[in-house]
Formats: C-alpha cells, structure tokens, sequence
C-alpha cells in the first residue's frame, strides 16, 4: 500500500475499490476522511493539502515553489494523487487521510 505525506500531518492513501479500503482502514492510526474520490470537495481538500505561502496550494508533482502552485486544493490533491497513480499504476476512486 503506497502513500504521499501531503503535510508534515497528514499521509494519503489512494484504493481502486471500496472493498480494499475497507480492509485497510483498521490497520490505519488516525484515520480523518475516508470518502469516494467523487465525493470530495474543495473545504475537505484544504484542510489536509500544503499550502504555499501567498500563492496556493502545494504541487506533488513539481517542486515546492510559488510558479507550479496550484489554486484550488482539490487540483492540488489531484496532483498528489497522480503521484500516487505512478507507483501504484492503478487509478483512485477512495482516498483514506490519516493523520501522523
């Protein structure tokens, strides 16, 4: 099971269906959203992606600075899952949030 750290908080987990995200959920900590990809919205997104100071939100797919940030949170949790889809090579529709 593959994770990004979106924050120095929070980790994200991305599963290809309910029934493997329901499995993984008790051996998960402190787990703070647990939803379908489709379900997520922007207040959700904000409180657990990076914020760049002045100019948005974190990029997981670039380097951390003012030129690559992203808008919205959700773009912003979109990249990190991206991310994800490379070392999983499976596409998200849950995402587990769990706190560190």
């Amino acid at each position: 099971m593959n994770s990004i750290d979106l924050s120095s908080y929070y980790r994200l987990y991305a599963f290809s269906d309910y029934r493997s995200m329901k499995e993984a959920l008790p051996y998960m900590r402190r787990v703070v959203l647990a939803k379908g990809l489709m379900e997520v919205e922007e207040p959700d997104a904000r409180r657990y992606v990076q914020r760049v100071e002045g100019s948005g939100y974190k990029n997981y797919l670039e380097p951390l600075n003012h030129l690559h940030a992203r808008v919205s949170a959700t773009n912003s949790l979109i990249t990190a899952l991206q991310v994800l889809y490379k070392s999983n090579g499976y596409s998200a529709r849950y995402i587990v949030v769990e706190r560190r």
